[in-house]
């Protein structure tokens, strides 16, 4: 059977022209280190590969999430625990000066301090994050949870919503914590007001120690006190808590990551050493089939004269 040289010289063209290609394509593949391209490179692994990139994306998202709430979580506590020792002192204040032996400037000295600390308490409960949100008062972020009105008396002027966070894909967590469930909700008076009350009594020099206004004032801070703290602590073992298992989900979400990574690379994943011999492999036929392209080219009818 002849073989024109038109036909020699085709098949010679396309054999290059595969050869190029070949080692454009592993040029790639090493410069990425991926063996899959494009999906038609390998149909079953690029699905598979696309699903593990969604998986960790999704994660990385919740890690995020996690990340803003531990944060906002951490924050959240060291107010609360600064609110818990200010009101120990509070306390201190409040047995100290039930106590006849006191001059009125003694209690007025008290009732000083004790206008500082309710300074300090309104402070931590209208605390702020980084953004200036509000941390206490519920969605709204941008409203002072606690405010005075025209008479003076302390006031909650948040919502008592709650923020959920999305922490897996079937996991939610609540973000927040209101200054109405730890200082207006308790079963005695808010502590705010209620310190006010006793700094009025203190700052009253008709009233002392054994008077039933005095009496009611005091023991009604006591009695505040006791409440508030109880109100405050319960939220600080919450937040522990929710730290606690952000912890736990964090850990496997990052595992979760890890493992997908994994697969990606073993999927995609480019056998350096393979593909450095398959290259060095077609550059060797890509020479040899130079070398023979020009051969076959310059065949003519007057060669053979």
């Amino acid at each position: 059977m002849r073989v024109s040289t038109q036909n020699l010289y085709a098949s010679n063209l396309n054999s290059l022209q595969n050869s190029t290609a070949d080692i454009a394509r592993l040029n790639q593949m090493m410069a990425t280190g991926k063996s899959i391209l494009r999906p038609s490179d390998d149909p079953i692994g690029s699905v598979k590969v696309i699903a593990s990139q969604r998986n960790v994306a999704e994660t990385e998202q919740y890690l995020k999430n996690i990340e803003s709430l531990s944060v906002s979580f951490g924050r959240a506590e060291t107010h609360l625990s600064s609110m818990v020792e200010v009101q120990q002192r509070m306390r201190e204040i409040t047995v100290a000066a039930n106590n006849g032996a006191l001059s009125p400037e003694d209690r007025a000295a008290y009732a000083t301090e004790l206008e500082e600390l309710l300074e300090t308490i309104v402070g931590s409960i209208n605390a702020q994050d980084d953004a200036g949100n509000y941390l206490f008062s519920g969605n709204e972020t941008k409203t002072a949870p606690i405010t005075q009105d025209a008479n003076g008396n302390y006031i909650y002027q948040g919502d008592t919503n709650h923020r959920e966070v999305q922490t897996s894909g079937s996991s939610w967590m609540t973000a927040n914590v209101t200054a109405q469930e730890f200082i207006f909700s308790n079963g005695s008076n808010d502590i705010l007001n209620q310190t006010q009350a006793f700094i009025d009594a203190l700052n009253d020099p008709s009233l002392a120690p054994g008077d039933p206004a005095f009496e009611a004032a005091a023991n009604g801070m006591l009695t505040t006190l006791d409440d508030t703290l109880a109100s405050i602590g319960g939220a600080i073992t919450d937040i522990g808590g929710k730290q606690n298992s952000l912890q736990l989900i964090q850990e496997s979400h990052e595992e979760m990551v890890l493992f997908n990574q994994e697969v990606i690379g073993d999927t995609e994943g480019l056998d350096y050493a393979q593909a450095t011999a398959e290259f060095n492999l077609k550059l060797t036929t890509l020479k040899v089939t130079q070398q023979t392209f020009v051969q076959v080219s310059q065949l003519t009818l007057f060669n053979q004269l």
